[in-house]
């Protein structure tokens, strides 16, 4: 890229502290804040059978009680300096986050790690803290829009613990005592899995001063490998259709498709492909479902992507006799997809789009620590923002066109519904509409006498151009 552009300004560092935990920053020298995030490379995913929800649940009490602190000097000493403190469970990671104005930094270091690693646990705090949580359960099965998701991996990766909603249960959640919530919190929270990563306007020398400091607590060793004892690995299971009855005015269905993880090299193709079909206003299914037959004010695609494993999950939200016209048409666009294949200028909107997308998250501190965070747990290195605009560039129509071959086939995809339908009667009738699909393109196929998609000066699929 060229040394004009802002992000070529940004200085990448990297160290280990004494205790193992490894520590990246990106210094931009226009910034006037930072961003410091401690990431716990350990989510639901390394949850065990019997601690579904546990993750989030420890999110939750490190901010109740420390040492140091109670719930209210947490809260207070950030907000007295005007910063922002925060925290968020994922299925592979559960992130501690400070954001304010750069001079504050010593006060942010201190807070965080007090948090992460001198939590008390008091058993009235688990006590009132389950109960909250238990009314965040009831509150998202109230939105069958958020709902709906967590049903859905349930089944999609079903046999790993992927599959466990990230609150947990109404029943593991009751069952929780405060010797589990410790017995859990040693086992993850220890400096092997650690990350720490600011950026904006940061001293990595001072970062790394102030860590030295503050993580002493920490416990665990400089091992970078766990025993074992979390759940295996393991990708998507069989396709799937299911209908959830609930009583609401709108129905909230889901398609989802096979999509790479972090670690293939064909994430940046999938990446590609979910904005042709429903990334942005333009996409497949927002002008086919939305604009041209008036099915759902939302319709959208969008990815979700672990180390080994992803899903691209198509959504619509429309009334509850619409639904099976609007599966029906999703299931059209992918066949026409698989068929016509896509036209470059497609392509290379989408091109743009994503390029943009990720310029403009360069501008936000926030943004480019997790950024580092992530990239240091996922690949363990850094990845600018150069980089990044590269692969993205390198990204070819072939390579779009066999993943859409791979993963768009009709009898692999999952289907969730979740409304006020009749349960067998409409996945009945999804899986009769999924075969029809199948079939109606293998006629196609054949009448045109050519392969399920082919490439022309118009159109990018089937066929791959011969070498020169």
């Amino acid at each position: 890229m060229s040394s004009k552009q802002p992000w070529t300004k940004y200085r990448y560092r990297k160290s280990t502290l004494s205790n193992g935990v490894r520590v990246v920053t990106e210094s931009h020298p226009n910034a006037v804040a930072v961003s410091v995030g401690i990431f716990v490379g350990k989510g639901t995913r390394d949850e065990l059978k019997d601690e579904a929800g546990l993750a989030h649940f420890v999110e939750h009490m490190v901010f109740k009680r420390t040492k140091n602190r109670s719930a209210f000097e947490i809260s207070r000493d950030m907000e007295e300096v005007g910063a922002d403190i925060n925290a968020f469970t994922s299925r592979e990671t559960t992130t501690f986050v400070a954001f304010g104005l750069a001079e504050h930094l010593k006060r942010y270091v201190d807070v965080l790690c007090d948090v992460v690693t001198r939590p008390t646990f008091a058993k009235s705090d688990v006590e009132m803290e389950r109960d909250v949580v238990i009314q965040e359960i009831r509150s998202s099965e109230d939105q069958l829009e958020d709902c709906v998701y967590d049903r859905h991996f349930e089944k999609a990766f079903k046999g790993s613990s992927l599959a466990l909603p990230i609150l947990g249960s109404l029943e593991s959640i009751q069952s929780i005592s405060r010797e589990r919530v410790a017995k859990f919190y040693r086992r993850q929270y220890v400096n092997q899995n650690l990350v720490v990563a600011a950026a904006g306007k940061v001293d990595h020398d001072e970062l790394c001063s102030l860590l030295e400091k503050y993580l002493s607590a920490l416990r665990g060793t400089a091992e970078r490998e766990l025993p074992a004892g979390t759940l295996p690995a393991q990708l998507l299971g069989a396709p799937f259709t299911q209908v959830i009855k609930r009583r609401a005015e709108q129905a909230h269905v889901l398609i989802g498709a096979n999509s790479p993880g972090f670690r293939d090299h064909r994430r940046f193709d999938s990446i590609m492909l979910n904005g042709i079909i429903g990334g942005g206003l333009t996409s497949r299914l927002y002008q086919e479902v939305r604009e041209n037959r008036g099915l759902a004010y939302s319709v959208y695609s969008h990815l979700y992507s672990f180390v080994d494993a992803g899903v691209m999950l198509m959504y619509a939200g429309t009334e509850p006799m619409k639904v099976p016209e609007a599966v029906k048409v999703v299931f059209q666009e992918l066949g026409k997809l698989r068929m016509k294949g896509f036209k470059r200028e497609e392509l290379e909107m989408v091109r743009t789009q994503v390029r943009s997308a990720t310029i403009l998250g360069s501008d936000d501190p926030e943004s480019r620590m997790q950024s580092l965070g992530i990239n240091e747990l996922v690949f363990g290195r850094y990845r600018s923002l150069g980089e990044v605009l590269g692969e993205y560039e390198r990204v070819k129509p072939e390579g779009v066109r066999a993943l859409m071959e791979e993963t768009l086939k009709f009898d692999s995809l999952g289907v969730t519904v979740m409304g006020p339908m009749p349960e067998k009667p409409v996945a009945e009738w999804i899986n009769k509409a999924r075969v029809s699909a199948e079939k109606a393109l293998k006629v196609s196929v054949r009448s045109s006498g050519r392969s399920s998609v082919r490439s022309s000066s118009k159109s990018v699929a089937g066929s791959r151009r011969k070498k020169k």
